[in-house]
């Protein structure tokens, strides 16, 4: 959502120059032994970037896939699809502010349902991720900076 309130098309062409793959409503297909994985990833739904259904016309029916999208709270309507194994998130920050007992001070929007870890969404994993930044307040209070890292296996 930050990338579209400043430049978006600077910060793609950046990222692309840099030789990462931007996905914006599009899917990447990766072949291993015959076999694919599908990585979907959705524009951001924050800001009506998002194309749910353009994008899934460009995933075969057949294969894995995984969904990156920013905002968490859209595993409500992408696990509903039944296409999707996997959604990872990030945006709230895990809450980037916890209070004992209350828990986290400010969610944004789209990431007050599932803010931070691992959930499971009509048969879908989400996992949402703490990030290791800050939004508007430049300092978190028991909330953990986090990279995750995730090996994915096979399953027959």
């Amino acid at each position: 959502n930050h990338d579209h309130w400043t430049d978006p098309g600077l910060i793609r062409n950046c990222l692309e120059l840099s030789g990462a793959i931007v996905l914006a409503n599009q899917v990447l297909p990766i072949e291993r032994g015959g076999s694919y994985l599908y990585i979907a990833g959705l524009d951001d739904v924050m800001v009506g970037k998002e194309d749910l259904s353009s994008m899934l016309s460009g995933l075969p029916d057949a294969g894995k896939a995984i969904l990156l999208a920013h905002e968490p709270d859209y595993a409500d309507v992408s696990a509903r699809t039944e296409r999707f194994s996997l959604q990872l998130s990030g945006h709230a920050h895990g809450g980037q502010i916890i209070l004992p007992g209350r828990g986290a001070l400010y969610l944004p929007s789209y990431a007050k349902k599932y803010p931070a870890g691992l959930y499971n969404i009509y048969g879908m994993l989400l996992y949402s991720n703490s990030g290791l930044g800050t939004a508007e307040l430049q300092f978190r209070y028991k909330c953990r900076p986090e990279i995750a890292v995730f090996t994915l296996n096979s399953v027959n």
